[in-house]
């Protein structure tokens, strides 16, 4: 009878510690594009990375003077692991959550026939993403899902006239709704599942900070990015209230038309 009843006790305390500390994981903001074009055949090439877990692709390109667009992807991979003492004994719990959007945009720039330095161009946005939560262990389960984003990001910026340093503040706005959710286990997953419905809709400010510096066509960038979701609690919905970042990359701008 005492062994059964220390039986029983350790899976609580194994229930308890796996859904106290496993948290699933819904959305990761992406790199702002900041083109900058200039002209009509501007090919614009950005890879980025936090160097650690995120890492964003993009390439746009100038379709005529004022018109433009680009198409992006961005992943995020984030593992964890953790070991508790039960009964004498210990358990190991690993979580590993991945995140992958793809993200296009089309709208208007400044034409260096316009401006010569300063450079302004503003996109719609829209993003389709998934995010993947799963945990392995003393358990196995899932919480699985997509998404989708539209929104309106406007960058403003400066170029030199060597055209070897750029400097622009965007500015994305946008509207994230959550569907296709998919889980394993519902009593499992019950507070992430209530996180995830508590909200129909949020809304969203990116905001993204840009150096480069280089030669003409090729330039290290830094971007320093900071996320608003502007109608959500961090306990009580399924985005955090703030995030920060900073992404490091190469960006390669040139003008396929120049040599016709």
């Amino acid at each position: 009878m005492k062994i059964k009843n220390i039986t029983v006790v350790n899976l609580f305390i194994l229930s308890f510690i796996l859904l106290t500390s496993c948290r699933a994981r819904f959305y990761t903001p992406n790199r702002n594009p900041v083109p900058l074009f200039k002209n009509k055949g501007d090919l614009y090439l950005d890879g980025s990375t936090n160097l650690r877990n995120k890492y964003d692709l993009t390439a746009g390109y100038a379709i005529i003077d004022g018109l433009a667009g680009y198409v992006g992807y961005g992943g995020s991979t984030l593992k964890t692991s953790s070991t508790d003492s039960v009964g004498g004994g210990t358990i190991k719990t690993n979580e590993k959550y991945q995140g992958n959007m793809l993200n296009l945009g089309v709208g208007y720039f400044l034409s260096e026939k316009q401006s010569e330095n300063l450079r302004f161009e503003i996109f719609g946005d829209i993003a389709l993403g998934s995010y993947k939560n799963k945990i392995t262990g003393s358990t196995n389960e899932y919480f699985n899902g997509n998404y989708t984003r539209i929104g309106i990001m406007p960058n403003i910026g400066f170029t030199s006239n060597d055209n070897k340093f750029h400097f622009a503040y965007s500015l994305r706005y946008s509207t994230l709704v959550f569907n296709n959710d998919r889980y394993s286990n519902s009593g499992f997953w019950s507070s992430d599942i209530y996180r995830l419905k508590s909200k129909p809709y949020y809304s969203l400010l990116e905001h993204g900070l840009n150096f480069r510096i280089g030669s003409e066509k090729v330039k290290f960038q830094m971007q320093f990015g900071y996320y608003q979701g502007l109608n959500s609690d961090e306990l009580e919905n399924a985005i955090p209230k703030y995030n920060a970042s900073i992404m490091l990359g190469l960006v390669l701008n040139t003008n396929l038309l120049e040599k016709l």
